[in-house]
């Protein structure tokens, strides 16, 4: 079955990345909720798209100039702070796909899976930065990843392998049936990124990729009932 999954925790239906908008998500019934990692000053996993705090909260700082508390206080809408990674995984029982936004992610969530192994199994990882995902199948080689590209591949089996991961993951324009086919072919797994206008959402459903992550996680579940129809 095709995974939904809320980019951003449903971006275009509630503050961005937000603790309310996970768990509105959640009852909203999809499969998977998706969310971008920063680290703070004091070394936690953050929750937020951007380095820079500007346009969510209104703050003219970074990330990681800021502690974790710090950062809890701002507002990234309707009064909610910047949660950290431990507050999403704690608010919901869902699958997390967590994209690594830079290189020093990797050593904060190789040190957050080690303090908190019980979330390892609904921790996905996607990240463009490829080597960080193999190091952390390394470790963990039962864990399911998807490596984030800017293109498409002539084998994307082969990079995907690369990179230790099981699934690809494409912005939706220019995805076809027949690319899809072809990652199925090489026994890889095609999702795609925002979708978010019914015809598009359309679109991804008839060509066959495995996983839409969504700003409009409500229109493509009212549609994935055609798959079977």
């Amino acid at each position: 079955m095709m995974w939904v999954i809320a980019h951003r925790g449903g971006g275009e239906l509630f503050p961005e990345n937000s603790l309310s908008a996970f768990r509105s998500v959640e009852r909203l019934g999809v499969d998977l909720v998706e969310c971008d990692v920063h680290v703070s000053k004091d070394g936690h996993l953050m929750v937020i798209h951007d380095r820079s705090l500007q346009r969510t909260t209104g703050v003219d700082r970074n990330v990681e100039e800021l502690t974790r508390d710090e950062l809890s206080r701002l507002d990234v809408g309707d009064g909610q702070g910047v949660p950290a990674l431990s507050d999403v995984m704690e608010a919901i029982r869902l699958p997390v796909t967590v994209e690594l936004k830079s290189r020093d992610t990797l050593q904060a969530l190789l040190t957050f899976l080690a303090q908190h192994q019980k979330w390892i199994p609904r921790l996905v990882p996607i990240s463009f930065y490829h080597p960080l995902l193999q190091t952390l199948v390394d470790y963990y080689p039962d864990m399911e990843a998807g490596a984030l590209l800017a293109g498409f591949p002539v084998e994307p089996g082969r990079v995907a392998n690369a990179a230790g991961c099981r699934f690809l993951s494409l912005h939706y324009d220019g995805v076809t049936q027949e690319y899809a086919d072809l990652c199925h072919r090489q026994d890889i797994k095609l999702t795609v990124w925002t979708p978010n206008e019914e015809s598009d959402i359309r679109a991804m459903i008839a060509a066959g990729v495995d996983g839409i992550a969504s700003d409009r996680p409500d229109r493509v579940l009212a549609l994935r009932p055609g798959l079977n129809g």
